[in-house]
């Protein structure tokens, strides 16, 4: 970007779009509504008027060709007050009222199951697309800000947080047992509690294939070799979609399935 102003062609998306700079379009004298390109990050940055109601936006949005979304505030106030909002980085908007998901950008996720189950409103749209409202709109500021940001920190680069940046920063290194038949990176689990972080990173694991190519894991495997350390977790493992065993009579015993359990929620 070399901030020199260039008169549009009628192909300015296409002409600027490849040149590997960072660009800026504005479409009124006021700067406010704008289009800016990151090319080197596959990221934009939008900011315009949008008069029709919530449906609109989720049905203008399923046709738009992207993958993650995040909808800056709508309050001048949170940039001066709060210093520590999440966000998904990568040049997106720090969290506001809102965020979205399409096709393969629920990769990004810990899990799909995540959507389901955080303190927020979940809307679909078509084209597999996930709409996530952090707040109600009508609420002033602080009362915005007080009902969004435990959902910030639940969909934000935290450590409760179920989103995955694509350069994950992990907090150990991922150890386990590599279960070949079912291709599962086994971790076993005695006398302490998983932590909300170990839970990402093994979700990370999977996503990020740290095996490598000859070890595969189509999932992570929490086996508690205590019986009744297991029931805690098994609701806390199930958001991020990962297995949960232990040991009933001495049987390697798997306890989650498709269907949420008896105390999942945000």
């Amino acid at each position: 970007m070399d901030f020199l102003p260039a008169k549009p062609s009628e192909h300015w998306f296409e002409q600027y779009s490849d040149t590997g700079k960072v660009v800026c379009a504005y479409f009124d004298e006021s700067y406010e509504s704008y289009l800016l390109m990151h090319p080197a990050a596959k990221t934009a940055r939008a900011s315009f008027t949008f008069s029709g109601d919530l449906p609109e936006l989720i049905e203008l949005l399923s046709d738009l060709p992207f993958e993650v979304a995040s909808f800056e505030t709508r309050y001048d106030a949170w940039h001066r007050k709060y210093r520590s909002i999440p966000g998904f980085g990568g040049y997106h908007f720090t969290h506001g009222w809102a965020c979205a998901f399409r096709g393969h950008g629920h990769a990004r996720l810990a899990s799909r199951r995540w959507l389901d189950h955080g303190p927020w409103r979940l809307y679909r749209g078509a084209n597999d697309t996930s709409f996530v409202q952090f707040h109600d709109l009508e609420l002033e500021e602080e009362l915005a800000y007080a009902q969004a940001k435990v959902a910030h920190q639940r969909m934000g680069i935290t450590d409760e947080g179920g989103y995955l940046q694509p350069d994950y920063v992990y907090q150990d290194d991922i150890r386990g047992f590599y279960n070949s038949a079912r291709r599962v990176l086994e971790m076993v689990v005695i006398g302490r509690t998983v932590s909300a972080r170990e839970m990402r990173d093994a979700c990370a694991a999977r996503r990020d294939q740290v095996l490598g190519p000859e070890q595969p894991i189509d999932n992570v495997a929490f086996v508690f070799l205590d019986p009744s350390e297991a029931p805690a977790h098994l609701p806390r493992l199930w958001p991020y979609g990962l297995e949960c065993w232990t040991i009933i009579d001495e049987v390697k015993t798997r306890l989650d399935s498709e269907e949420p359990p008896e105390g999942t929620g945000a």
